[in-house]
């Protein structure tokens, strides 16, 4: 598996104006897995690391289709136990970041992707922008925002057992409701710092 993904990575770096990288499901889904964990192949602020993202996205998809499954869930979100997981926050939060097209997507996910990632994203006035001056920074926001979806997930289901008035399960609310703040003021502050750095980069050309 560690080889084929080299060759993948290899493929992207080859091209000029790389097109998504083909690769197997297996080897996707390893660049997901290490996408979400903030520890990506590739560079998702060089051309060449979004494409093998994207393909790694469409490879998935492809299969999980295949197999009759919809993916990424997102009708899950909020309604069934570990209803969303670190990679499919990762992906819809990185539709809306710029580094996952909407169209790598397949059906139903395309739609609900947006409508979930422009409900909980920060302000910030111009992505495409943002990707160009401030990377590093809209990567580290990226990855706050994933955490934020899934602290919110959680925070609906134990909800749900906090109103038969399970006392365990309204501790657990008031914890699961501290992280889920904890990541809006991550969130925050990355986007503002995202913001100056495109409005200093505006200024100075």
């Amino acid at each position: 598996m560690k080889r084929g993904l080299g060759f993948a990575l290899a493929a992207a770096l080859c091209a000029c104006a790389p097109a998504p990288v083909e690769m197997p499901a297996a080897q996707a889904a390893e660049v997901l897995e290490r996408f979400a964990a903030g520890n990506p192949p590739a560079d998702v602020c060089t051309p060449e690391g979004r494409a093998v993202l994207r393909g790694a996205v469409r490879s998935y998809g492809d299969a999980m289709a295949q197999a009759g499954e919809t993916w990424p869930d997102f009708e899950a979100f909020g309604r069934e136990p570990n209803g969303i997981t670190g990679v499919e926050a990762s992906v819809v939060i990185g539709v809306v970041s710029g580094f996952v097209e909407a169209s790598d997507l397949r059906g139903p996910s395309r739609a609900l992707a947006m409508d979930m990632t422009l409900a909980n994203w920060p302000s910030v006035r111009d992505l495409r922008q943002a990707a160009l001056v401030a990377c590093p920074e809209l990567v580290e926001l990226q990855q706050a925002a994933s955490r934020f979806v899934i602290e919110q997930d959680r925070y609906q289901q134990l909800a749900e057992r906090a109103r038969g008035h399970d006392t365990r399960a309204v501790e657990h609310l008031r914890r699961s409701a501290d992280r889920m703040q904890r990541s809006m003021e991550d969130m925050r502050v990355l986007a503002e710092m995202v913001t100056r750095k495109v409005e200093q980069s505006r200024r100075a050309g």
